[in-house]
């Protein structure tokens, strides 16, 4: 039997070897019929059995050769980029990063620091729970929404419109809140203090703060982004 067949059975999950893998197994395997046919006996089972042998010897060569090759996989997938909740995305809306701020639990607050290059400017707040609540405030404005992980808008970026807006730093804090937390939504929501009783309304740092104290810190991150023009 040729030794490309008995290999091919030794080996049926393997790929074949190489042509100079085969090429150097034949010249041993040649080299040692030249010594059996000199050294062989009278008797027609002497070069039968040294032939077999030297056969299984070249097989049991290859097959060594081939379980000690290494394979070689292809290049590695790049990395996922983390959900923007963790890490805002470089680019929103076909605006850069120009500053970001996280927090890895919710019912917390961070400072967000940045000077916008444009009107256009944009601050996003991007929220591991859908419908969480989002406080932003600076001086003596501020914004409130709802936020998930696709991004919520805080309208405090509107005042990019108001002179003397631009052209220095800002400082914004952001507080994050769960779903569910006690909030009136809405100006003109509490007609009287019955109507909204046990509910905190958002109207500035010293109740955000309050109600953040009251919750203490809740699952589900966040992460707040300025957007703007290069």
């Amino acid at each position: 039997m040729d030794e490309i067949t008995l290999l091919a059975q030794a080996i049926p999950d393997e790929p074949p070897p190489s042509a100079e893998t085969v090429a150097r197994a034949r010249a041993r395997l040649a080299t040692r019929h030249g010594a059996a046919r000199r050294a062989r006996p009278r008797w027609g089972w002497g070069w039968t059995a040294g032939a077999a042998l030297a056969t299984t010897a070249v097989v049991t060569a290859v097959v060594m050769a081939v379980s000690n090759l290494t394979v070689v996989t292809g290049p590695a997938s790049p990395p996922s980029p983390p959900p923007a909740f963790e890490e805002p995305p470089r680019a929103y809306k076909g605006l850069n990063l120009l500053a970001a701020t996280a927090g890895p639990r919710s019912a917390t607050k961070a400072r967000l620091r940045f000077r916008p290059t444009s009107e256009n400017v944009k601050l996003v707040i991007f929220c591991q729970e859908p419908g969480s609540i989002f406080f932003t405030h600076e001086g003596t404005s501020s914004a409130a929404g709802t936020c998930g992980p696709d991004g919520g808008l805080s309208m405090l970026a509107d005042k990019a419109y108001e002179p003397g807006w631009l052209g220095r730093d800002h400082e914004v804090t952001v507080w994050v809140f769960p779903p569910d937390a006690p909030v009136v939504r809405g100006r003109g929501a509490c007609p009287s203090k019955d109507a909204c009783e046990g509910k905190h309304e958002l109207s500035g740092p010293k109740a955000a703060d309050r109600l953040a104290a009251e919750l203490g810190e809740r699952p589900g991150a966040w992460s707040a982004a300025a957007y703007d023009r290069d």
